[in-house]
């Protein structure tokens, strides 16, 4: 039976529906979504870095009036359905939630607490991004073609885009360095969601139970039987510097081998002028 529903229908709304996580409308997403970053990256690569700062800005601007607009949507169904204002589970202390605090500071800030933005974007935030558009939770609780599936379908779709387009564009290049570095805003976050998780038993940058995240959230349970929650917490900070790293690897392999096609591209007219080109001794 064809379900019927709105727009804007509130997942509690929609009678008989279970689920469109990974269903073909999703699957279709899927290869879309990464294919378009994909091409991004290739036919921006040259693009203008002050543009691409102006066009940060702009997605800073964007992404928080999304993040408004979900909080104010998903409060007045609660506030006026007598649940009350969701303090642990709507606010923006999500891992991907830096998508916005890191696009402000990355676009408009200066010195070491642009470039650590910047490093996040291009590497965790990335992952998060890609992780997201693929593992799609929201569709456990909207179909597919609903407000509530979109707003964290445009979220996702845009923080894996952006740490795509500074890396191929070369806004930002990473170096080993940046692994540590990347977490810098996860655990500055943690500052706040960690209170908040401990208060209301949320699972805020999935630091408390690992909520929906494979063998972390059976990790969380086994800890916290002993009473050792808070460890937890650590190492789950501490496993987004494998994101990190996997990144960094990744481009500088990648690095790597543009440099040794390169080599093989140089004539030998090429090599001899460089060979020409170089200083001599005096």
């Amino acid at each position: 039976m064809l379900l019927q529903y709105g727009f804007f229908d509130y997942k509690y709304n929609i009678e008989g529906f279970t689920s469109d996580f990974f269903s073909t409308t999703h699957v279709v997403y899927i290869v879309l979504a990464f294919l378009s970053v994909i091409a991004i990256g290739i036919f921006l690569r040259k693009a203008d870095h002050k543009k691409i700062t102006w066009f940060l800005r702009g997605l800073a601007i964007f992404v928080t009036l999304l993040e408004v607009s979900k909080i104010i949507w998903e409060s007045y169904y609660d506030i006026t359905t007598g649940r009350g204002f969701n303090a642990g589970g709507i606010l923006p202390f999500y891992s991907c939630s830096l998508l916005i605090y890191c696009l402000w500071v990355g676009a408009w800030g200066k010195g070491k607490a642009r470039e650590i933005a910047l490093t996040w974007l291009a590497t965790v935030g990335l992952c998060c991004g890609a992780i997201g558009t693929v593992y799609l939770n929201g569709l456990n609780w909207y179909p597919f073609w609903t407000y509530g599936a979109w707003d964290s379908i445009l979220f996702h779709y845009n923080l894996m885009m952006v740490g795509v387009l500074i890396l191929c564009s070369g806004y930002k290049k990473l170096e080993w360095k940046d692994i540590p570095i990347a977490i810098i805003p996860m655990v500055l976050l943690s500052v706040i969601a960690s209170p908040l998780n401990y208060y209301y038993g949320a699972d805020y940058m999935q630091i408390y139970s690992g909520d929906g995240v494979p063998l972390m959230s059976d990790l969380a349970a086994y800890l916290d039987g002993k009473k050792m929650r808070p460890l937890f917490t650590f190492i789950m900070l501490a496993s987004y510097m494998l994101l990190s790293g996997a990144v960094v690897c990744i481009y500088k392999l990648i690095g790597l081998i543009k440099n040794k096609v390169a080599e093989k591209k140089a004539t030998p007219a090429d090599k001899g002028k460089a060979d020409t080109d170089a200083p001599t001794e005096a």
